[in-house]
């Protein structure tokens, strides 16, 4: 398995059992829903992070975006425009920023990506913190598909569309020892 894929699916297992945990212990703080979509926001920033790391984008081109979705999970009583503008900055974070190479295939990656872990969360109907797990991990199990839709993405070797430094190395060593 490639590592952003096993990243993802790990990644998302751990969202899913510390979400509610965390918004619980923040709720004092900042209120119920407040705290719910900061931990949100704080998930997506995280494997926003992830996503630079693997494409070697830099982190300064990450701050706008996930500035706005900040700025929604403190705005009082938009709690599904928040998960909409969410799901469009995730979006926008790995198929515009991050990977933003195959653009056609990019987009159908993520309409099919961001579009069923979407419906699959919605398919949930999660209220307790059980359904909220499964439903988060549920997500990021869609968004591992991604690796695997867009070509030229070396999620391996963390660069898009670069050779292996290891191939590229035993090729110009089997160029010197033929000559």
């Amino acid at each position: 398995m490639i590592k952003p894929v096993r990243t993802t699916i790990v990644f998302g297992l751990a969202s899913g059992l510390l979400l509610l945990p965390v918004a619980w212990l923040n709720a004092s703080h900042w209120g119920g829903s407040a705290a719910f979509q900061l931990v949100l926001w704080a998930e997506a920033a995280f494997y926003a992070l992830l996503l630079a790391r693997w494409s070697r984008t830099g982190l300064l081109s990450l701050v706008f975006p996930l500035g706005i979705l900040l700025g929604a999970a403190f705005w009082p009583q938009v709690s599904a425009a928040f998960f909409l503008l969410g799901l469009g900055i995730f979006s926008w974070i790995r198929s515009g920023i991050c990977f933003n190479h195959h653009a056609l295939r990019g987009l159908m990656a993520e309409v099919v990506t961001v579009g069923g872990g979407a419906a699959l969360v919605a398919m949930c109907r999660p209220t307790t913190p059980l359904t909220w797990a499964v439903a988060v991990w549920l997500f990021f199990l869609v968004q591992a598909l991604y690796f695997f839709m867009v070509p030229g993405v070396s999620p391996s070797a963390g660069t898009q569309g670069a050779e292996d430094p290891f191939q590229v190395a035993l090729r110009e060593a089997e160029k010197a020892i033929e000559s």
